[in-house]
């Protein structure tokens, strides 16, 4: 394995969660997920070099020619959607009129980003990256709404441990206990491995600073 800079070039902006670092260990282990159907042999799977669990590869970095916010209109139906059990009821013990079977529209934001490409920093295989990434064709969220679009990928070499970069600053979140780099920067809680939305893989870390 060897030190790469991964660039996507992107045809639309990219829409990013509120907590999300997009690192490529997690890019990759859905690709590895939805071609084996088995999370824990997908990230077994992912062709970069790992410590202890922890994946030598960067959150995304976007430099950003312009930054918003963009809203979509999702419908909620409260008696599907939500658990009754969370509804306030009323004096006879049943929903109210206005949840029995209304459609209530629910407005979600999210932060947008236009730049002309995305990089990330790993240690791994070129090769096996490569084939992986050809079956990426969108980053981010919303992309069924055709944001995060890519139009290529191009994977260099370069001089990287995907962990630190040359100031001692965290490329990735990674846990205080294996973190060897600038420690007054600040602590956060934040997910450091796949899968990320477990909050099993949530603890205190040093990390880079989420997009906004």
């Amino acid at each position: 394995m060897e030190g790469l800079q991964i660039t996507a070039t992107l045809k639309s902006p990219v829409i990013v969660g509120s907590s999300a670092y997009m690192t490529l260990d997690g890019i990759l282990g859905a690709v590895l997920f939805d071609q084996l159907q088995d999370i824990d042999g997908a990230h077994a799977a992912i062709p970069i070099k790992q410590t202890n669990g922890l994946f030598h590869a960067s959150a995304v970095f976007i430099e950003a020619i312009d930054k918003g916010r963009t809203a979509f209109i999702a419908g909620l139906y409260p008696t599907h959607s939500l658990d009754p059990d969370l509804i306030l009821k009323n004096k006879k013990g049943g929903l109210h009129r206005s949840f029995d079977s209304s459609l209530t529209n629910v407005m979600n934001t999210y932060r947008q980003i236009t730049a002309p490409s995305a990089a990330w920093y790993v240690v791994g295989d070129a090769d096996r990256i490569k084939t992986l990434l050809n079956r990426v064709e969108f980053i981010g969220k919303r992309r069924a709404s055709g944001f995060g679009q890519v139009a290529s990928w191009v994977i260099e070499p370069t001089d990287t441990d995907g962990l630190m970069g040359y100031e001692g600053e965290p490329m990735r979140p990674i846990p205080i206990e294996m973190f060897d780099g600038d420690k007054t920067l600040p602590i956060v809680d934040a997910a450091w491995r796949p899968a990320y939305w477990d909050l099993n893989n949530r603890t205190a870390c040093y990390a880079p600073a989420l997009l906004n």
